[in-house]
């Protein structure tokens, strides 16, 4: 986690100075919105379903162009996947629902392309790389586990990261959306692929995102 704050600090700080040198400071601003994330995870015969979450944070936008932006920030998200139905593993069978709960923090890199509609109103097209930290979460299992003839039934919590997890809390991807500008206010629509595999003991798992923004500008 340090190293993304250092990362943080750097990208934004590295972001002032381009904007100070041509006299011109990065507009901040603060953003909150709903996820809807899923991922990568193959649990058939089990189905899978997505999980909704949120996110909020600051943002930095400074201008290269007047259409031409670098768009930064960094937020409080939280992802995460649902499976539920019955699987078999030899004389083991399960009947349930497993819930992973993800919490990161995370920084996106994005190029934007404003386009001016009206006065006032800009279209804007954005897209690049970000990077996520997994802070917490726990996973959360409920249903019925039969061994033999025997049957147990009940939930429990167990962590998504740390030494008893199964996730690897680093993670890298792209993300591409579509916003509007009114003014300071503004409206984003994006999709997250993540592209690494942060499951652990051959676990395919890569986070999917869809995310609703909505944010204001100083």
């Amino acid at each position: 986690m340090k190293t993304l704050f250092k990362l943080s600090t750097i990208v934004l700080m590295s972001l002032l100075a381009f904007n100070v040198s041509a006299q011109e400071l990065p507009k901040l601003g603060i953003e909150a919105g709903i996820n809807l994330s899923n991922s990568s995870w193959d649990a058939d015969p089990m189905d899978k379903k997505a999980r909704v979450g949120f996110q909020i944070g600051i943002t930095a936008d400074y201008a290269i162009t007047d259409e031409w932006h670098l768009q930064s920030g960094l937020s409080f998200t939280t992802k995460g996947a649902k499976v539920e139905g019955r699987t078999t593993d030899g004389d083991m069978m399960f009947d349930g629902k497993i819930t992973v709960n993800q919490s990161y923090l995370q920084l996106p890199i994005y190029g934007a392309y404003k386009i001016e509609v009206v006065p006032g109103t800009k279209i804007v097209f954005n897209a690049g790389p970000y990077l996520a930290y997994g802070v917490g979460g726990q996973t959360k299992v409920s249903g019925d586990i039969a061994i033999f003839d025997e049957i147990a039934t009940g939930d429990g919590n167990v962590d998504t990261y740390g030494t008893d997890g199964f996730l690897k809390r680093f993670d890298f991807g792209l993300g591409a959306g579509v916003g509007a500008e009114f003014g300071n206010i503004v409206a984003t629509i994006r999709y997250e692929l993540g592209l690494v595999n942060i499951g652990q003991d051959g676990l395919d798992y890569k986070n999917r995102n869809a995310a609703l923004t909505l944010g204001y500008r100083f």
